[in-house]
């Protein structure tokens, strides 16, 4: 992976993360962004992510959420497509 690339995917994360952050959504409490990666097409951001409570209804509350977290990710990120995006549990990340 270049640099570049890693460094693109570093910020998706922290601006997926602050997005995440002012949802109040009590289904996304104490919920962590862990890592992002990037298809190489750039249409897909796969979400890794870590919950506290119910993980299920955790996912399900971000997908009802994808709008919102998308345009907040096109504030603070110059994207040339915006990707869409799947979210998927932390411990489902492959190796």
């Amino acid at each position: 992976m270049s640099y570049g690339r890693a460094h693109l995917e570093e910020r998706l994360k922290r601006a997926l993360a602050e997005a995440t952050d002012g949802l109040e959504d009590p289904r996304l409490f104490l919920l962590t962004v862990e890592a992002v990666r990037l298809s190489p097409d750039g249409r897909v951001l796969t979400v890794y992510v870590e919950a506290f409570s119910d993980e299920e209804k955790a996912l399900l509350a971000l997908s009802h959420a994808e709008r919102r977290l998308l345009s907040e990710i096109a504030r603070r990120v110059r994207l040339r497509h915006l990707p869409r995006l799947e979210f998927v549990p932390w411990r489902a990340r492959p190796a």
